[in-house]
């Protein structure tokens, strides 16, 4: 069975236009951070900061199970200041965006977006349900022709 792992994050600036812009919504998945490479858009934690960046690598440095990043984004003139130092196992990468979405995630955050998540999980799991535990067809065995 194939399962895919994938995050959502909604993006609020334009620091990485014209890939994805405000009001996108990206879709992560997690790789090793031994698998890092330049050109890899992935999120992260700067230091000194505490909201998560989705920036294009620059450069991957130090040990290979807490590499050391520099990044840039597509639109800024210059690189990020920072060094970043990965100190999980898994970082999310960027493997595709959808545009305007992130908008509405951004506005039904608290109770709405519980509540919104709630009742999408109830009408998964019931469509779930019922799927598993329906009857399951058989189209009827056929016998051969008889030969005259």
């Amino acid at each position: 069975m194939v399962t895919l792992h994938l995050g959502i994050r909604p993006v609020l600036t334009g620091s990485m236009r014209p890939d994805y812009g405000p009001g996108a919504v990206l879709l992560t998945m997690r790789v090793p951070v031994n698998t890092l490479r330049p050109g890899m858009i992935v999120l992260f934690v700067p230091p000194g900061k505490h909201a998560e960046f989705a920036h294009r690598i620059t450069s991957v440095s130090g040990p290979p199970g807490s590499p050391i990043i520099t990044t840039k984004g597509d639109a800024n003139a210059a690189p990020d200041p920072w060094r970043a130092q990965l100190t999980s196992s898994t970082v999310p990468e960027v493997v595709g965006s959808v545009p305007e979405i992130g908008r509405v995630l951004v506005a039904v955050r608290g109770p709405v977006q519980l509540v919104l998540v709630l009742v999408g999980s109830l009408v998964a799991g019931v469509a779930g349900l019922r799927w598993i535990l329906a009857p399951r067809r058989t189209s009827p065995r056929r016998s051969p022709a008889a030969s005259t």
